[in-house]
């Protein structure tokens, strides 16, 4: 394959004579945002992986120096979406169609899955990590559920893992788009082991030289212990956890009943203390219909399975495409980056109950 593919593969052989299966996103100046393309050949390939005997794990890593993956290309979305025409919502129909497919794949894998992220993390590429059933984080990382910024919802299975997240922290992540660091991932449980980019090639070595029988219940404790004997070398690199610094005043600020209760508890608590100031700012000036879906698909779906929670994102981003919100996010913050949007309604008390409920028929 060259070196040009959206997706890179390969297949490496183990000490036992079986083999582990290598994708790397491919598109590191877009910071590996994911295509229809991209998503399509991963699950094509993790399908193909899941059902190869000689295949005893899977691993899914980012190339280049700033991050694992960025998102979902959006923009390629909206693009089609602005272009008109009978045909406007086909490709993002079928975008989040696929996409979705990939990580439900993923959290439901029938062999060991590890994911190592590292750098910039978000949106979607969250998703693609957070199903694995081994996730690594290394230095610098940036991990974000951003779609308050453009209009759209913490989707690719969000109300399933920011409501596992402790005290309230995936509420706040869901509607400020607060970036949390590796240190954070390992308190929330967004990752699992810490390894510093540097210790990749020596992990890959241990791992590949690991007894592995095809027996997924033995091969996902054998790579259990390796990730937990790195973590335990490495920890002492990881930064201070924000989230745990700052946990009672981030369950006081998600536990209040409204999103407007929310919004004004982070303003009141950025009045103290600037570390809250970002997320705060983003959430007043964030599209306050989002906000409104996002405050209501948490509440939906605190008891759903991932595969439920999947389901509805897709009834839900298809119809965020056909609203105004989540089309003029994409153009101010990606396509024109004049920065500016319209949002309709611009105030918050202005959303109507309708139109939230609206977004979740289909």
């Amino acid at each position: 394959m060259t070196e040009q593919a959206p997706v890179l593969f390969e297949e490496c052989e183990t000490g036992g004579g079986r083999r582990i299966g290598f994708a790397r996103l491919n598109r590191p100046k877009q910071l590996n945002a994911l295509t229809l393309e991209m998503c399509q050949l991963m699950l094509d390939r993790f399908r193909a992986w899941a059902s190869d005997e000689g295949i005893v794990a899977v691993v899914l890593e980012g190339e280049g120096p700033k991050g694992f993956c960025a998102g979902g290309d959006v923009a390629g979305v909206i693009r089609e979406v602005r272009a008109g025409g009978p045909q406007r919502f086909v490709y993002g129909d079928a975008f989040f169609d696929v996409e979705y497919t990939l990580d439900l794949l993923i959290h439901t894998y029938p062999k060991p899955f590890l994911s190592w992220a590292h750098g910039v993390c978000m949106g979607g590429g969250v998703g693609l990590s957070v199903g694995a059933s081994h996730r690594i984080v290394s230095e610098g990382s940036k991990i974000a559920m951003p779609e308050i910024h453009i209009g759209l919802f913490p989707d690719v299975g969000g109300g399933w893992f920011l409501n596992r997240l402790p005290g309230g922290a995936g509420a706040v992540m869901a509607l400020t788009g607060m970036i949390v660091n590796e240190a954070d991932a390992i308190f929330a449980g967004l990752a699992d082991a810490f390894v510093p980019q540097e210790a990749r090639a020596g992990f890959c070595d241990e791992m590949l030289a690991l007894p592995w029988t095809g027996e997924p219940a033995a091969d996902r404790e054998r790579l259990s212990r390796l990730c937990l004997s790195h973590h335990r070398r490495w920890k002492a690199g990881m930064p201070v956890s924000n989230l745990q610094q700052y946990f009672d005043a981030i369950r006081f600020i998600a536990m209040q009943p409204t999103v407007a209760g929310v919004r004004d508890a982070l303003l009141a608590a950025a009045a103290e203390d600037e570390f809250f100031r970002t997320a705060a700012d983003n959430l007043a000036n964030g599209s306050p219909t989002a906000a409104h879906v996002t405050f209501e698909y948490l509440r939906r779906t605190r008891q759903m399975s991932i595969a439920e929670v999947l389901r509805l994102d897709l009834v839900l981003a298809r119809n965020f495409q056909r609203h105004h919100d989540f089309p003029e996010g994409v153009r101010a913050l990606l396509i024109d980056k004049d920065r500016s949007p319209k949002w309709s309604p611009a105030r918050f008390e202005d959303v109507d109950a309708a139109d939230v409920a609206a977004h979740f028929a289909g």
